[in-house]
Order: C-alpha cells, then structure tokens, then sequence
C-alpha cells in the first residue's frame, strides 16, 4: 500500500513538473553570405523579426550572416545536409542541380521590374512549376521564394545608348545571356565578377559593366564612371530567395509554417525595398559626381527587344533539347505572372505593407500549411 501511493506520488510530480516546465522553442538556422546590411541580409532580418514577433518568442530565428556558417557556394549542399534550415541560394553555383532555375535565368531580359519578377518567381516556384520543385526534392529542398536584384544598365565610360556607340566596346557580362546580347550589338563581352569591376574600369579592361545603378556606391564606380547609358538590360534571377531543407520544412507545426509565411513575404519585400533604396543611392551619387544618364535611343531599344524576342525562342529550344521537356509550358507560364504582378505591383511600388499582403495573399495564403511539401 506504501508503495503504490509512493508512485502515485511521483507520477504526480512528474506529470506537474511536465505541465510546468516551459516548452521548448522552434529553431530555425538561417545561412546567408553576405552583410546583414546588404539587402540580401536586410530581408532576413525582417523574416527573423517577423517570425519572432508573430509566434511570441515561440520560434526563434537565428541568422547567420557573412559566411559564418556557410559559404556562398557551399549554401545548396549545406541545406541538403541540413547544417542550414533555409538560405537563399545562387543556382548558377551548382547548375547541374536546378535545370529550371538556369531556364529561368536565360529569361533575365524579359521585364523590367524586379518586384514583378520576383513575385513572378515566387509563384512560378510554389505553385505552377513541378519541375522546379522535383529539381529541389532532389536536392532535399523546397522552393519557397523567388529572387531578382535591380535592373541592370551600363554603367561605364562613355556614352553606350545607340547602337553606333557600343559597337565594339568591352562589356561586362554577368553570365551568358548578357555575353549573346553583347555579340548581338557587336560588343564584346568580358567574363569578370563584380568584386573586379571598379578595378576593370579604371585599368581600361573594360568600357563598361552590365550592372546596376547602385553601383555606383556600393562598389565605387562613380569614381571611375562617367556615364550611365539606361539601356534595359534584366537583372540577375538565378537564385532562390528561402530554399528550406525539406525536412527542416516538415518538422514545422501548421501554425508554424503561416507564421513562416508571412515572414518571407515581408522578408522578400524588404530585400526588394532595401535594393530599390541602394538603387536611389547610387543614382543621387552619380548625378552629384556630374555622371551622364543616357536614354537609350529608338534603334538600341529596338535592338534589345528584338533579342529578347529571338532569344527566348532559342532559349526554350535549347533547354529543350538538353531534355527540359517543360521549357515552353514553364516560360509561358512566367511571362503570363510577370505580366500579372507588373500590374498589380506598379501602383503600390512605394507601400511595402501593401506589397507584402499582395505576395501573401497571392501565393503564401494559397497554401495548405497542413500538407504544402509534407506530402
């Protein structure tokens, strides 16, 4: 009889002590490579603010930054492997893993607005390419956002706005889109990273880089350029924005996962905004070191559409015949939801709340947080 009521007693205790004892906190580990400052690094630390503030301390975000737990073109394997939770990744680092995501990359040209392209991509990602997300499963991924950096122009010596003055100028081209363009107007193109370009510049390798107007304060080239030639040249959108680990993704509760959500949209707006904002730097910079901003002139502008025209088609044929059988269908279906978001998102360009609810309801608020890459 004693010793039934000892463990009725300490079955007691024991259940008190786990109804008192406070539960344990969701981690999330968050990897990204570059300065918190950069907007990169500035929309993960709105998506941290924001998925600690909306759980109540109940998730806990912690962000890696500059490296410190993985390299830029370590983050696609370290999601894998799980040593991250999320990070963004640059595709073109591992191309043999994301078909889709080079597919998407060689469409750079097409559209103007990096808002609308990257919401475009989110959708793209999440809700209408299988073959996107296969290419992820792949790799212990999921795809959750899409990512486009500021309109690229050329930002060099000399003016570069008419066909008659780039022909023959040393361009710098980020990746083979802008080298085919390059050859298409008779330029030539020179295959450095942006880390080089302010030196590029001032040693004369290069006339001008395809790069864009924030530039000219963040990597100093107001000091070495002279003109801007606004001649529409994309951005780069090689990259996922949030690529979680898969299972990382699944051990989230339901609820966990809406608070997610509403983090990575106000994260990708902030990112955008804080691009939008260097952007405003680098051209108030230029205008003050007496730069040149050159509209391009009718046959220029003529000559970019026409590529992007050609090149499309090419594109679609190419990756077709690298055994990307979806090409055309995934290219139809991005322009048709670039074309949606340039609509909607061009009346609200200066409200980030609104942008944020947009990409929420449009594509996070569309999802069942009950089975969305679980099952």
């Amino acid at each position: 009889m004693k010793k039934s009521i000892a463990l009725s007693l300490l079955a007691a205790g024991m259940l008190a002590a786990s109804l008192s004892a406070p539960s344990r906190a969701t981690e999330i580990k968050a990897a990204q490579y570059l300065s918190p400052k950069h907007p990169l690094g500035a929309g993960y630390e709105v998506f941290k603010d924001v998925v600690q503030k909306e759980s109540g301390g109940k998730i806990k975000v912690r962000v890696f930054a500059g490296g410190a737990l993985l390299a830029a073109k370590a983050q696609s394997d370290g999601v894998r492997d799980g040593v991250a939770d999320v990070a963004p990744l640059v595709m073109s680092y591992t191309p043999s893993y994301y078909p889709h995501g080079l597919l998407m990359g060689d469409l750079a040209m097409f559209g103007p607005n990096d808002t609308a392209a990257t919401f475009a991509l989110s959708e793209l990602y999440v809700m209408h390419c299988p073959g996107c997300q296969e290419d992820a499963r792949k790799q212990n991924q999921i795809q959750l956002a899409g990512f486009s950096t500021p309109q690229y122009v050329l930002v060099g010596k000399g003016a570069m706005n008419t066909l008659e003055t780039i022909k023959g100028k040393k361009l710098r081209a980020g990746g083979p889109l802008w080298a085919r363009f390059a050859e298409s107007v008779g330029a030539i193109a020179v295959n450095i990273p942006s880390s080089e370009i302010y030196e590029g510049l001032s040693r004369g390798i290069i006339d001008a880089a395809m790069y864009a107007r924030g530039g000219l304060k963040t990597h100093g080239l107001a000091d070495v350029a002279d003109t801007v030639s606004e001649v529409p040249l994309g951005s780069f959108r090689v990259s996922t924005y949030f690529s979680w680990n898969l299972d990382s993704w699944k051990k989230l509760t339901p609820e966990e996962r809406i608070i997610v959500f509403k983090g990575m949209a106000a994260g990708t707006v902030a990112m955008l905004r804080t691009y939008a904002d260097g952007e405003k730097d680098g051209v108030a910079l230029g205008k003050e070191k007496g730069i040149k901003f050159l509209q391009p002139d009718a046959a220029m502008t003529k000559a970019v559409d026409d590529f992007v025209e050609k090149d499309g088609q090419e594109t679609i044929s190419r990756w077709t015949e690298k055994g990307l059988t979806d090409a055309a269908e995934v290219v139809d279906t991005y322009k048709k939801l670039y074309r949606k978001y340039e609509a909607l998102v061009t009346p609200i360009m200066e409200d980030d709340e609104k942008l944020s609810e947009l990409l929420y309801n449009e594509v996070y608020g569309k999802l069942d947080p009950k089975t969305y890459g679980v099952q």
